[in-house]
């Protein structure tokens, strides 16, 4: 909106925007002030500048801070203590065995004890894949190396597997990938039909593993368990090839190194974390199944049992403070009085001063941690360096170190936010903001004058509507420095602000007067739209804007009031003209593209599975292909499962050593496809469209789409505005190539000329960049012009 005025003959061809001089600054916070100051702007300058002290955290602020986050440290060493995964599989025992014994109820068991519930699942819901228990290691580990009886989405993906093909996936003894047949003995347990397959897959999945996850009906509670989520995902990447080819850098040392596989066995057999008395031997094993894992849920809940504290004691005495603050400000007396309090002013969020207070309790809190975790390690350990880590790490609260990063990254980035308040625009954004001024549209002065007027009565409004008596102050200070601003450029034009300005009911009336006496202009529209665009309280170039960020504007001005006060713009086009604005959004910041960019993410994953499986299939053939290849080796091997995945050789009707190729690279195409979805919407938010080009030729697009052709239908004036916008596409194109061809010694090279005073301000505004930065705004904003003035083509020749 920062356009230069230009006037048009043509009643449909307009350019616009409007100028915004230089604002008057605002006075330093702490600085005199002047003796014609009136006693109103001293109530304001000081009310904004509490608003200020109170956005910052203070002394008392921090040491409160300090003192929480002591309090929370000294509850977390004497009442929280260290992690423990004896407690974790207690307490995920008691849940599970509970969980046990209502499945059986739900499935029709009468019973109220866990062992007759185990064995009520285990005969009700047979499992195609317990035939295959020796095959994967015998009872003790075949709910790990059996895929299937994972409880995670792997685990469902390979029951369904099994029910479609026969064949149950897991990892031999030795940790490889394994394949094998479903026995004949339990084939009857393998579905007849599509739905029975699926429901076998699926729900007698789900109730076999409740029969599994606590222990066996011959040891309730005790038993071999199922592997959690966790131990599930690390064995089936363990399974993996590349971790296959990385063994040999983790072979066993005489030092008692393990194999990756070993860790992972030990860790579900209760090996790993066993108790051992002094000669090594173990006294008591500690399975990290699925009910531990459930349990560490509950560790962890514990641990952020002083976090929480921590954060409430620090919030609550945020809120209190400011609470009393705005009590005695606003005097308030009553319960109803309460209303008046901005909720913005008190509560505990998004702010500088809570920001920090966060940062320096969590602090704390993780100093006082780790210093105890130390100390108590050290104690325990007697001078074992391996004893001291061990304890040390089950002592750290990382809920509450978690916590202080994430406070660390909030606090840094308010900080960041107030910085680039004070630097103000950068060289960057002035560059974009001159190169929207591609003055395709266009106000009269006197539209001008009724946008501006309505601008102030949105902002009037807002202020009436505001109960906080030191918000209504501050926006009224905004606006009195944004009617300073427009009093400036009046001067230059021999104007008078309190007589340019127009009271909300004179407004209006000269706004249905002017639009009556030529009802074939569209401007009414233009002003509709840029006034809907309005945002107050936005930074005027002061350097008190900072103190204005976070007013905000309530809704609803312009269907409330602007629509029923005057005759031209109804609710239903203010409705439909918000509509069409976001489909010119969306046009111009090319949806298609990102769908394409995403289609092509996508490919890329799927072409690289697809090729992963092509160079694997020689290995993966012969797992699928099972007994029909057994007793060859070597090439034999590998063409003989080929073809068997092909269907047979090519002589039988087959597809062929080939065919099986390209059946198991389709397959790895598939689980690329699949993999790559979430990978695809990752590369297509890197399209997302920002900056002054991109606000200005959507609302140049749905301008000419709503108005120009839909409500006051004028292709002339449309194709008149193409010529204007391609003539500026042309400009920025040659200084684009100027740039690309000077290199850096030559920040810019404009052959063009034009009458507009504006063109010099966008020579200084590029004049202080980096070349390569101005290319690259550059480019963006010529992106987003010509996928304008495309659709813009289109919607021409559709009108014609």
């Amino acid at each position: 909106m920062d356009n230069s005025l230009a006037i048009g003959s043509d009643v449909t061809g307009f350019t616009f925007s409007i100028e915004f001089p230089k604002a008057k600054l605002l006075p330093a916070a702490g600085g005199s002030s002047n003796a014609s100051t009136s006693p109103k702007e001293n109530f304001i300058e000081g009310e904004t500048r509490w608003e200020v002290r109170l956005d910052h955290a203070d002394k008392m602020d921090c040491t409160i801070a300090v003192s929480s986050g002591i309090i929370a440290g000294l509850i977390d060493s004497f009442f929280v203590g260290k992690f423990s995964l004896e407690r974790a599989n207690e307490w995920g025992s008691d849940k599970v065995n509970d969980f046990v014994i209502s499945m059986a109820k739900l499935a029709g068991y009468e019973g109220d004890d866990l062992p007759g519930a185990i064995h009520y699942l285990e005969d009700k819901f047979k499992f195609a894949a317990d035939g295959n228990t020796l095959d994967f290691g015998g009872g003790c580990q075949h709910h790990l190396r059996d895929f299937s009886h994972h409880f995670s989405l792997c685990g469902l993906v390979c029951s369904m597997f099994t029910q479609f093909t026969g064949k149950v996936i897991g990892a031999d003894t030795a940790g490889r990938l394994l394949v094998v047949d479903v026995p004949k003995t339990h084939r009857q347990f393998l579905g007849k039909s599509f739905g029975e397959k699926v429901m076998l897959g699926t729900v007698s999945w789900v109730m076999h593993i409740a029969s599994d996850v606590a222990g066996s009906s011959s040891n309730p509670g005790e038993g071999t368990g199922i592997p959690g989520p966790i131990l599930s995902l690390i064995k089936q990447l363990s399974a993996l090839p590349i971790f296959q080819d990385a063994r040999p850098a983790m072979k066993q040392t005489e030092d008692g190194g393990l194999f990756f596989r070993e860790i992972v066995s030990k860790m579900f057999n209760g090996t790993f974390f066993a108790t051992r008395d002094e000669d090594g031997k173990i006294t008591k094993t500690l399975r990290f199944d699925f009910r531990t894992e459930l349990g560490v849920i509950y560790e962890v809940g514990r641990q952020a049992i002083p976090v929480i504290l921590n954060q409430c004691l620090i919030r609550s005495f945020y809120f209190a403070r400011r609470l009393a603050h705005e009590v005695k400000a606003l005097q308030i007396a009553s319960l109803k009085d309460l209303q008046r309090i901005d909720p913005e002013d008190v509560l505990p969020f998004r702010n500088k001063a809570i920001a920090r207070m966060s940062t320096v309790s969590c602090g704390v809190f993780s100093a006082v941690d780790l210093s105890d975790a130390a100390v108590r390690a050290a104690i325990a350990s007697r001078g074992s360096k391996k004893e001291f880590l061990e304890e040390f790490v089950v002592r750290v609260n990382f809920v509450g170190l978690g916590t202080f990063a994430i406070a660390c990254v909030l606090d840094v980035r308010e900080v960041l936010k107030e910085r680039d308040a004070v630097r103000g625009p950068s060289a960057e954004k002035d560059y974009e903001r001159s190169l929207a001024e591609f003055g395709s549209l266009e106000l009269g002065p006197s539209q001008i004058r009724l946008l501006q007027s309505l601008q102030r009565a949105i902002v009037l409004d807002d202020i009436d509507a505001t109960k906080s008596s030191r918000k209504k102050s501050e926006k009224q200070l905004w606006l009195e420095e944004w009617e300073t601003a427009i009093e400036l450029g009046l001067k230059e034009r021999g104007l008078i602000a309190s007589e340019y300005l127009l009271a909300p009911d004179e407004l209006y009336r000269e706004f249905n007067k002017r639009a009556k006496d030529d009802p074939s202009k569209p401007w009414p529209f233009l002003v509709a739209l840029e006034a809907n665009l309005f945002a107050p309280y936005e930074p005027l170039g002061a350097e008190g804007d900072k103190e204005f960020k976070k007013l905000k504007c309530k809704d609803g001005y312009m269907q409330d009031v602007f629509a029923v006060s005057q005759d031209i713009v109804s609710k239903g086009d203010l409705e439909r003209m918000d509509k069409a604005l976001k489909q010119a959004r969306a046009d111009i910041d090319a949806k298609m593209a990102k769908r394409v960019v995403g289609f092509v993410g996508t490919a890329i994953v799927a072409g690289a599975a697809t090729v992963a499986a092509f160079v694997f299939a020689p290995y993966i053939a012969p797992l699928i292909a099972g007994k029909a290849v057994a007793g060859l080796s070597g090439a034999a091997l590998t063409s003989a499962s080929l073809a068997f995945v092909g269907g047979g050789a090519l002589a039988a009707g087959g597809l062929g050593m080939a065919g099986g190729t390209a059946i198991i690279a389709g397959g790895g195409a598939l689980l690329g496809t699949i993999g790559g979805t979430g990978a695809s919407r990752v590369i297509a938010t890197m399209t997302n469209a920002d900056g002054f080009v991109f606000a200005e030729a959507s609302k140049l697009l749905c301008y000419c789409r709503y108005v120009l052709l839909d409500k006051y239908p004028s292709i002339d004036s449309v194709k008149r505005i193409q010529v204007s916008l391609n003539e500026r596409i042309l400009e920025m194109e040659i200084t684009l190539e100027s740039l690309r061809y000077a290199g850096d010694s030559v920040a810019l090279i404009e052959e063009c000329t034009t009458d507009s005073v504006d063109e010099a301000a966008e020579d200084s505004a590029a004049t202080e960049m980096d070349p390569k930065k101005q290319m690259k705004v550059l480019s963006r904003s010529l992106k987003y012009l010509k996928r304008c003035n495309q659709a813009l083509a289109k919607a021409v020749s559709n009108a014609e």
